[in-house]
């Protein structure tokens, strides 16, 4: 009896240190097309489950549920047989709200209710590599929520090999031309966050990607977005923070009531925004192709450069930034080419190539100084005019 009371303390003491113990990351699959692996039936479960830093591998197969990620984790789809489309939509009832706009200058701003199939918060940091997300059968009536495909709120981001479809509302209810947001992501502290995607595809989704918050900064590189002409929102926007814009297709963000290039749909838009870059992408179809706008916040030292825009039906580029530069792009059909409105001031335009074109520059006559050298022109009713809109009439 001595003795075993002897070793009672100890074994206590490594039971309640195995307990206390952090679990470690693990790889475990949705679906049971991966052998050897802890299986989940739904993506829920699986982050519900898997401790923070796993890898979760999704089976090929359609999951309908709204997903809540509050930890850092990568989601990754797989190829089984012939199959590799592993695709998140609406449950049979449609999407429910589970977030709400954060105070941010933004589309979607304070208060506004979101449904999200995909929700990261928590200052999760989250990979999402080679699965879908399709919101057909989002079943918001009236338009009473927004439908976002994926929704990060102070939290970081990376896709890789992502579709994005359908997230994209025009009910009769709804205001003309539509809402929604493919990839909705919003920043309102001093925290760091940062999203990167590439190689992905946005098709018939309304807002495709918005990053809002001074403290994200975006990277986007090689991925395309197709719109839809009864949807009046943008391909990329970037309302303040840095970003970094590149290779990226863009096609078919054209609102045919829009009268006005104000109620128009972009390209690339981008506000309130200090530095970035703005680089080799190919942007056909849009009312405006590049448009940085400065509505009384500082808007300055983007770098547009050898970017290929046809096709604008407004404007190629709109450059209502100061100190900034638009160098080597290649703009063709299109109302005016490049525009400096009143904010424009400071920048560098040179070695552009216009074809085809009402105006090569409009100028506003209450814009500041600009460089303008070095630029081909072709086929121009005017080389420049210079009037209150900076358009040509």
């Amino acid at each position: 009896m001595k003795n075993r009371s002897r070793f009672t303390p100890l074994v206590f003491f490594f039971t309640a240190l195995i307990a206390a113990a952090p679990a470690f990351a693990a790889t475990v699959a949705v679906g049971t097309c991966v052998p050897n692996k802890a299986s989940y039936s739904t993506i829920t479960d699986a982050v519900q489950g898997a401790p923070a830093g796993s890898t979760i591998l999704l089976c090929p197969g359609v999951y309908a549920e709204q997903v809540v990620i509050s930890k850092s984790l990568t989601l990754k789809g797989q190829t089984v047989g012939n199959s590799a489309y592993p695709v998140i939509m609406p449950p049979a009832g449609g999407l429910l709200v589970n977030a709400a706009g954060l105070n941010v200058n933004s589309f979607f701003g304070l208060g506004t209710p979101l449904s999200a199939q995909v929700l990261i918060q928590g200052s999760a940091a989250v990979t999402i590599n080679d699965i879908a997300l399709d919101a057909t059968g989002y079943n918001i009536p009236n338009c009473d929520s927004i439908v976002v495909g994926i929704l990060v709120q102070d939290a970081s981001l990376t896709l890789n090999r992502v579709a994005v479809k359908n997230q994209l509302q025009t009910d009769a209810t709804c205001a003309i031309g539509g809402t929604g947001s493919g990839v909705l992501v919003q920043n309102d502290n001093t925290n760091p966050t940062a999203v990167s995607m590439q190689n992905s595809t946005f098709i018939n989704a309304s807002q495709a990607f918005e990053a809002d918050g001074a403290s994200n900064t975006s990277t986007l590189t090689d991925n395309s977005f197709t719109g839809n002409p009864a949807n009046d929102y943008n391909a990329i926007n970037i309302l303040n923070g840095s970003s970094s814009i590149q290779q990226n297709t863009i096609s078919s963000y054209n609102f045919p009531p829009a009268a006005t290039p104000d109620r128009a749909s972009f390209g690339i838009y981008m506000t309130c925004a200090t530095g970035g870059t703005v680089n080799n992408n190919r942007i056909g179809g849009t009312q405006v192709g590049i448009y940085v706008f400065n509505p009384g916040c500082p808007t300055s030292g983007i770098s547009i450069t050898n970017n290929k825009v046809w096709g604008a039906q407004y404007i190629g580029i709109d450059v209502g930034q100061a100190n900034g530069s638009v160098v080597s792009n290649d703009i063709r059909s299109t109302q005016t080419a490049i525009r400096l409105p009143g904010a424009s001031a400071g920048n560098t335009i040179q070695s552009n190539t216009v074809n085809d074109a009402c105006a090569a520059f409009g100028s506003s006559t209450s814009a500041g100084v600009n460089t303008i050298l070095n630029n081909t022109i072709s086929n121009a009713q005017n080389l420049a005019i210079t009037n209150t809109t900076a358009l040509c009439p």
